[in-house]
């Protein structure tokens, strides 16, 4: 399994990658805004949680029952526009848990209205398993 680095810990049920010691060892660009990125992700809803597998990726982890009632789309825009701005990422990926998810209704169909696209399983981080986890990307 490849090395994640740990910007928030994730949700109590473990929906995606977590460095193991919780150590946040960041690119030299990314740890100023460390605070401000969990920040951000916590604005957009309390349970969710993100990391950094490398450089050019966010991966922001989402429940498979997450709704998108109650989430703010300015600041999921925000969110989206700080990754690429201040972060420096070329991708961020959506993880979910395969187990009770529905990928045809529900929060990844929303995400489909924001641009994410299904991301092959082949391209995904080697931190995340495509037996037990569901990814959708958004280019930057």
């Amino acid at each position: 399994m490849a090395e994640v680095i740990l910007i928030f810990s994730p949700p109590t049920r473990r929906a995606g990658p977590a460095k193991a010691d919780g150590v946040f060892d960041a690119p030299p660009h990314v740890t100023p805004y460390k605070e401000e990125t969990i920040r951000r992700v916590k604005a957009v809803s309390p349970s969710w949680g993100c990391g950094m597998p490398d450089k050019e990726t966010l991966v922001v982890v989402m429940p498979a029952d997450q709704k998108h009632n109650g989430l703010s789309k300015e600041k999921f825009v925000d969110l989206l526009e700080f990754a690429e701005d201040k972060l420096q990422v070329s991708r961020v990926l959506a993880v979910f848990e395969k187990q009770g998810l529905s990928m045809t209704e529900g929060f990844p169909r929303t995400l489909r209205y924001v641009g994410f696209r299904v991301l092959s399983p082949e391209a995904y981080p080697n931190c995340i398993t495509a037996d037990v986890h569901f990814v959708m990307c958004y280019r930057v």
